[in-house]
């Protein structure tokens, strides 16, 4: 108590700059530990883990062959961690259109006993726009829409009917990485950020959850692991088709895409940290 009065008269005693001062950085302090307060005085239901990552998939010509290829990368530290590809001679092949999106995966998982209905999580992000799908394994019953409260920032919103007991899933917001988005992370450098500002469901009420920090690569392999047989995203894998040897080549044109920058060659140490 004696603390708290000598700390209150020195903040009188302060000239009115630097009181301003003071209360905006505690203000901007504030919703870095109000989850740990909150999960002090209320024991969360919900761990929250996430991670970033690049995906592209991509052509280049390469003189008499083009180059196809697929690439997964931390988008954190720019570490790929996954590449395949194939140089095929021009004109002898088929492959899905070139195209790079910024996924955002979420583990979501429920550590109490009984299970959660209506759950709701609520996401923001410079990475989420009016393209963003929201993907998970086919036998979860998932929904995602964007909503725009008064005043603030849009909300993704995502809608699990029922989140069973002591149990664990992996959703991911996947944007094509347009011109605005490719701007904002390769040419002015600027970090994806996520913000989670509430969990809720019918067994409790809306409140911030404490989100962590997941190992890029642990994720995925978490994510292989909860998925069952046909859970697989068939886009994530080298897809080329070779022509037939009796069929004429075709014409494959100008190459319109534009790959993202080179991603870093890092150890398996380095490649899904923060």
């Amino acid at each position: 108590m004696d603390s708290l009065k000598k700390g209150w008269a020195w903040f009188w005693r302060q000239s009115v700059l630097s009181k301003v001062a003071i209360l905006g950085l505690i203000a901007a302090f504030v919703p870095f530990v109000l989850p740990t307060v909150v999960a002090w005085f209320r024991p969360t239901m919900i761990h929250v883990g996430v991670s970033f990552y690049t995906y592209e998939r991509g052509v280049q010509p390469q003189g008499m062959n083009t180059l196809y290829f697929f690439e997964r990368r931390n988008l954190v530290s720019d570490c790929s961690i996954r590449r395949e590809e194939q140089s095929i001679p021009n004109g002898r092949a088929k492959a899905l259109d070139p195209q790079g999106w910024v996924l955002i995966k979420l583990l979501l998982e429920n550590v109490s006993n009984r299970d959660l209905t209506s759950f709701r999580v609520g996401v923001r992000s410079p990475a989420i726009n009016q393209a963003t799908q929201l993907t998970a394994a086919p036998t979860l019953m998932v929904t995602g829409n964007k909503e725009a409260p008064p005043d603030v920032k849009p909300l993704y919103v995502i809608s699990i009917t029922t989140l069973p007991a002591e149990s664990s899933v992996v959703v991911t917001l996947k944007t094509p990485i347009d011109d605005n988005l490719r701007d904002f992370i390769y040419a002015k450098r600027r970090p994806v950020t996520i913000q989670v500002p509430y969990v809720a469901a019918e067994q409790f009420r809306e409140y911030p959850p404490i989100v962590s920090r997941t190992n890029a690569v642990k994720m995925l392999n978490r994510e292989g692991v909860l998925r069952t047989r046909n859970d697989g995203f068939s886009d994530e894998m080298l897809q080329v088709m070779l022509l037939p040897s009796n069929e004429p080549t075709r014409e494959d044109g100008e190459i319109s895409y534009h790959p993202l920058p080179r991603a870093k060659a890092c150890s398996e140490a380095e490649a899904g940290s923060w």
